[in-house]
């Protein structure tokens, strides 16, 4: 369908557009910061924070008119008898999501199907997020390589300041940077989400979470 194809340009040009995001790269630190401690259990603040359907709908949009454009340039094509026939577009059925192929929809996505609370355990050797629905844990200073949408990417994670920060670069994705900051009275912490540009460009998305008196109301078992 032109639909599916459009989508598909729409991830091959992010592909391209992405071979030199994050060249410069994010610099951490193994080394906790003296006397900082994430450690605790922290309940999102929705009013402080971002809201993640918004961004959704900036992205939609967004993708909605990349997918118009990449359509009406195949249409002209046809037209001018440059496509084979079987590129003639097939628009019976329901319309699909324009992000339904989108790799930063499905980012922000993960992201929203966390639970509003958020228990941190940390020490030197290692930092635990845990969402209630999942389950994180890092090595401060260590490289590794993960599993990816569509394949691996290679991941990082590390003190920058009064900042936890993981980086995750996918082979075929956009890069996320995800940081979590303490603040100065270390009541608040500021979670930051940047979705590196692919398809569509670079989204962020900030999250606050405040001390909570008790933890999350349930444990799952790592992802």
């Amino acid at each position: 369908m032109l639909i599916a194809r459009a989508a598909a340009l729409l991830l091959s040009a992010g592909a391209l557009a992405a071979t030199c995001a994050g060249c410069a790269g994010q610099r951490v630190s193994a080394d906790t910061p003296p006397g900082l401690s994430l450690a605790g259990s922290w309940r999102l603040d929705a009013g402080a924070s971002d809201d993640p359907q918004k961004v959704l709908g900036v992205m939609r949009e967004q993708a909605a008119k990349i997918i118009s454009h990449n359509a009406a340039v195949q249409q002209a094509r046809i037209a001018a008898g440059a496509a084979a026939p079987n590129d003639v577009p097939d628009e019976r059925g329901p319309r699909r999501d324009p992000l339904h192929h989108s790799q930063m929809a499905h980012v922000l996505q993960e992201v929203m199907a966390r639970g509003e609370y958020l228990s941190i355990r940390q020490d030197p050797e290692e930092i635990v997020f845990d969402y209630g629905t999942s389950r994180h844990s890092f090595t401060p200073g260590a490289h590794s390589v993960v599993s990816s949408e569509n394949g691996v990417a290679d991941q990082k994670s590390g003190w920058d300041g009064r900042a936890y920060v993981i980086v995750i670069k996918p082979q075929m994705g956009p890069e996320v940077i995800d940081s979590y900051a303490l603040a100065g009275d270390g009541k608040r912490l500021t979670e930051t989400l940047h979705i590196g540009s692919y398809e569509l460009p670079a989204q962020n998305l900030t999250r606050v979470y405040d001390a909570a008196a008790s933890p999350p109301p349930r444990q799952l078992p790592t992802d």
